[in-house]
């Protein structure tokens, strides 16, 4: 018995000693500074305003401090939006594009100061995970069958529920502060759905890469956007979402279709949008110049669609490939006129995605070379 309550003691010790040392370092709201400035000459601008609205892509050039807290991501994205409006591209009939994954890197808020410093991602990784050990565990013990890759599943599953309430806060309210349409990117959750009060939901089960547009009021604009073909690097934590899922909303431009990175590259994820459908976004994740240049290997996780000439495979580069075979001649195949894939980029722990813009405009697709170190703003005006 003396053993049993020496044991629950020290147990309860060393739980309040870990609880402690998880809060130490974590650099309050107010002491996190970040720069957020947007240099006049990374604002591009396409077109003439003829009344009918814009596409403004935001590339906001983010680094791991930017995700320490929710103020400081949502300032830094502001300061975008108020450069965007400064410039006059701000309009009641404005859509703003954010690149893919960028509310998934919110799994590592609220951490140490020392996660941020961290040269590789890996051993953020490693630090985020044990500074939330118990909640790793839970999740990595009840991942769902099928999910090969269980700790990056426990990774994004630990602290869904703080990043899906963070990721809503921020893009929530920068919609209706500056009362445009925001296609939000995307963010990594578990079934995730919109409950009674219009907010995001999340519960146990199967993650998914999810994009949500907020109208100009702030809400969340139904369905949500689950990516439907997950590439290889994905597959094994993430689920592929309903094939016949309608990602289309309307806005006061008119309809716009919203598909995910790879998700542009399939007929089958236009099938169901429909026949007057004016605009398409589409967020993406990137890869460095090493990757877009080199030779492409064919298509990522799942089979080529029988339109595609898979002697082009090791022929021509990645870069071709996305202006081939993605949201350029699919959506001119599926009537949309313009469209806008918007890539992220930064330095994320050594990881530097160095994002271009795609831009139709009808017949015409133009690729913005890349960026990596300075933010950038796309405008393109819809005639």
């Amino acid at each position: 018995m003396k053993f049993l309550v020496r044991f629950v003691g020290i147990s309860m010790i060393v739980v309040a000693l870990y609880n402690l040392w998880v809060v130490v370092d974590v650099p309050p709201t107010y002491k996190v500074l970040a720069s957020s400035s947007v240099e006049a000459n990374s604002i591009v601008s396409a077109g003439t305003d003829s009344g009918k609205g814009n596409f403004v892509g935001i590339q906001p050039a983010l680094t791991p401090i930017h995700y320490a807290n929710k103020v400081t991501l949502r300032d830094n994205l502001r300061s975008y939006l108020q450069a965007a409006k400064a410039r006059g591209l701000i309009t009641p009939k404005t859509i703003v594009v954010f690149p893919e994954y960028i509310g998934s890197w919110l799994v590592a808020m609220e951490q140490k100061n020392s996660v941020y410093e961290k040269t590789n991602l890996t051993d953020a990784m490693t630090a985020v995970i044990t500074a939330n050990l118990f909640k790793f565990a839970v999740a990595y013990i009840t991942a769902p069958k099928g999910v090969t890759e269980k700790d990056k599943y426990a990774a994004f599953a630990m602290k869904a529920r703080q990043m899906a309430e963070t990721y809503d806060e921020i893009f929530s309210e920068l919609a209706s502060e500056f009362k445009v349409t925001i296609v939000a990117g995307s963010i990594v959750l578990p079934e995730p759905s919109i409950n009674e009060m219009g907010h995001l939901k999340i519960e146990r089960g199967q993650l998914y890469n999810t994009s949500v547009v907020y109208n100009p009021e702030g809400k969340i604009q139904g369905p949500l956007v689950k990516k439907i073909f997950p590439i290889n690097d994905e597959a094994g934590f993430t689920a592929s979402g309903d094939p016949a899922q309608v990602p289309v909303f309307n806005t006061p431009s008119g309809k716009l279709a919203v598909l995910v990175c790879a998700d542009s590259w399939y007929p089958a994820a236009y099938a169901k949008l429909g026949a007057d459908v004016k605009m398409i976004a589409v967020p993406s994740l990137g890869a460095e110049d090493a990757v877009w240049n080199a030779p492409w290997k064919g298509y990522n996780g799942f089979k080529a669609p029988n339109d595609v000439d898979t002697t082009d495979y090791n022929q021509i580069s990645e870069g071709d490939a996305w202006q081939k075979y993605s949201m350029g001649p699919r959506a001119r195949n599926a009537n949309i006129s313009y469209g806008m894939n918007v890539f992220f980029t930064g330095n994320m722990w050594g990881k530097k995605a160095e994002g271009r813009v795609l831009i139709l405009d009808n017949d015409s697709l133009s690729v913005l070379p890349a960026t990596t170190t300075a933010g950038r703003i796309v405008n393109q005006w819809l005639q």
